[in-house]
């Protein structure tokens, strides 16, 4: 799936993950923040710039989505939970996506 919507990531994102998409841009580093803004860096970079990924989270270098990328795909690995918090996401995003299409039918 490409992921093309910065602001339906952030949102998608947050509502899984349970925080708001001003706290992933934000400095806070609660687990789930950081967390949250490691998959929204490490799904961003699947279709765009490490740069890229790092600037919609409110990062200035690159390698902070290269660390957020080697992080999530190592919790991929042995964590279930992740594993489904991915799933939610790319589907949460999926349903933000098709929302005004399905309204306009």
């Amino acid at each position: 799936m490409l992921i093309d919507n910065n602001l339906a990531l952030l949102a998608a994102t947050a509502k899984v993950m349970g925080t708001t998409p001003e706290a992933i841009i934000g400095k806070r580093k609660t687990f789930a923040e950081a967390l949250a803004r490691q998959i929204v860096m490490t799904l961003w970079a699947e279709g765009h710039s490490l740069q890229a990924s790092c600037e919609i989270v409110g990062r200035t270098h690159h390698t902070a989505a290269f660390y957020a990328r080697r992080k999530i795909h190592e919790r991929l690995q042995y964590c279930e939970a992740t594993r489904e918090r991915m799933k939610m996401i790319l589907k949460k995003y999926s349903e933000i996506i098709l929302e005004p299409f399905e309204k306009n039918q």
